[in-house]
């Protein structure tokens, strides 16, 4: 290794000589350049009679240049003494540093020194100096000299390099597994194609550094800075980096499966394809982050902070994301499938085309979110807040929205068969269009709402609020509107109308539905329907009355709704 080191200051110094040869052989081609093109100037001169304008160039135009080449001249060798003195000084140091390390691994034992061992703070302490001293590709040699030496092992460095100024160095390609490099300024380092696997760079400092393609599976990261550092098809699987600073980091196509990113700020982060499946990101900041096209399955973003974040068929199936901010978020074409998202905050979120079939949305808030042509099959959406959000086209057949917000929701065309509707807010909502068949709409309030041409038949409208709503062209076929608040013209608009009630003995009969336009009359829940029990004798009609007689009211028995207690 000191050879190599040798080897490589020699081959500098060659390249600053030939530099300087090259440098004499311009100048000295512009001159002649230059004087020839006086010659001609002259010769122009000349021939045209200006006597004055040539002398003047005579005595001006010639010493002005040949000061001027001399100058540079003079400029251009004091330079490359210099950095010839300097490389000279480099190799004379690097034979010193290696005379000293060579004495104390014969003489002294280095390797079984222990960290406090009066001979490893020497070598620290000549290490740290020299380093100082030496160029960047001088620092990578002493780095590899050192690894080489046995002298750089992650559990017990025989010499420590905490804080050791290694920026700018120069690593790439090197192979150096369980290195430690703990603390180290590794900033503007270059590492790529690096092996550092299981390596520890706690606290190190690698902002701005190229680590393309480098290997840090399972190395220890936690703390480190990574600002700006460009990680492209890295490998970080299983990669402790809690709390580490990642902020406008490139970790497109990089792989961070299962890899410990807790409380890590990845700020405007680029991820575009990356591989997170099961990473813990709980409590990270990935604000104005880029994960188009990432892995996220299965991963743990409890809490995490997702604002603003470009996810474009990104893949959440199965993640944990309770908690977690994504206001602004732009989703589309994200798959969610079997998420948990209960409490998260998606106010303004884009989700269109976005797969959320059984998510977990309970309590979330999604409060002008744009959900449209979604699938939300079997979605768990208690209590969840989607006030003012467009969720055209979506499909949330059997969904649970039991005590939902969805006051001035755009749900047109929207499926909502079999959905669990129960004391859902749905004031001013526009339905347009949309499937609610068989749809539980227990307690719902739907005042004001727009349900026209709404396919709600077998639909369970038991004292739901229908005030103000509009009907039109609504299909009412074998509603229930037991109790239901709603006026005669409003469901005179309605294609068909039927109304349920139950017997004592838990039976139900219906009634034959009513024409396209109900008559004026009372209310559905004070008019009652005329009914036969099963084996009795037809009831004879009272006087004054056109057939129909009067029963008591009997009590619901319908039981709780599906997937309440």
């Amino acid at each position: 290794m000191a050879e190599s080191l040798r080897q490589s200051l020699a081959r500098y110094y060659r390249e600053i000589r030939s530099s300087q040869a090259r440098s004499i052989m311009v100048v000295l081609i512009l001159i002649v350049i230059l004087a020839l093109a006086v010659l001609g100037v002259q010769f122009l001169v000349r021939e045209r009679g200006s006597l004055a304008l040539l002398n003047w160039l005579n005595l001006l135009l010639i010493p002005l240049l040949l000061v001027t080449a001399a100058v540079w001249l003079a400029g251009t060798w004091k330079r490359t003494q210099l950095e010839i003195a300097r490389l000279r000084d480099e190799r004379a140091l690097v034979d010193s540093y290696y005379d000293r390390l060579t004495e104390l691994l014969l003489g002294r034992n280095l390797r079984g020194a222990a960290a406090d061992d009066e001979v490893a703070r020497a070598a620290r302490a000549h290490t740290l100096m020299t380093l100082r001293q030496l160029n960047s590709e001088g620092r990578g040699h002493i780095v590899r000299f050192l690894y080489e030496s046995s002298l750089l092992s992650a559990e017990q460095p025989a010499v420590d390099l905490q804080r050791a100024d290694l920026s700018g160095s120069d690593l790439s390609g090197v192979a150096m597994a369980g290195i430690s490099l703990r603390n180290v300024d590794l900033h503007e380092a270059r590492l790529v194609e690096t092996a550092l696997p299981a390596s520890d760079l706690r606290g190190a400092d690698l902002d701005r550094a190229n680590l393309t393609r480098a290997d840090l599976s399972e190395s220890y990261l936690r703390g480190a800075t990574l600002r700006e550092a460009v990680l492209a098809g890295a490998q970080l699987r299983g990669a402790i980096m809690t709390k580490a600073l990642l902020t406008d980091a490139d970790l497109r196509d990089a792989d961070l499966s299962e890899a410990n990113l807790a409380g890590a700020d990845l700020t405007r982060a680029n991820l575009a394809g990356a591989n997170l499946k099961g990473a813990r990101l709980n409590g990270a900041n990935l604000t104005d982050a880029t994960l188009d096209g990432a892995n996220l399955s299965l991963a743990n973003l409890n809490k995490a902070t997702l604002s603003g974040v470009q996810a474009t068929a990104a893949d959440f199936s199965g993640s944990n994301l309770a908690g977690a901010t994504l206001v602004h978020a732009r989703l589309n074409g994200t798959m969610f499938g079997g998420a948990i998202l209960s409490e998260a905050d998606l106010t303004d979120a884009e989700l269109r085309d976005s797969n959320l079939n059984l998510a977990n949305l309970r309590g979330a808030v999604m409060n002008q979110a744009i959900v449209t042509n979604a699938n939300l099959r079997d979605a768990i959406m208690g209590r969840v807040s989607l006030s003012g959000s467009d969720l055209t086209g979506s499909d949330l057949s059997r969904a649970n929205l039991s005590i939902a917000n969805l006051n001035r929701a755009i749900l047109n065309r929207t499926n909502l068969e079999e959905a669990g509707l129960s004391g859902a807010d749905l004031r001013a909502a526009q339905l347009k269009g949309a499937m609610l068949r068989g749809a539980i709409l227990r307690g719902a309030i739907l005042g004001d709402a727009d349900l026209s041409r709404a396919d709600l038949s077998k639909a369970n409208l038991r004292w739901a609020n229908l005030s103000n709503a509009n009907l039109t062209g609504a299909d009412l076929t074998e509603v229930d509107l037991t109790d239901a608040e709603v006026a005669p013209q409003i469901l005179a608009k309605a294609r068909a109308v039927t109304k349920v009630e139950r017997s004592d003995s838990g039976q139900r009969y219906d009634v034959v539905p009513t024409a396209t336009a109900v008559r004026e009359g009372p209310l559905p829940s004070t008019q009652v329907p005329t009914y036969q029990r099963p084996g009795a004798a037809p009831a004879a009609p009272d006087a004054g009355t056109s057939g129909t007689t009067a029963a008591p009211r009997q009590p619901d028995k319908s039981g709780p709704l599906p997937g309440q207690n």
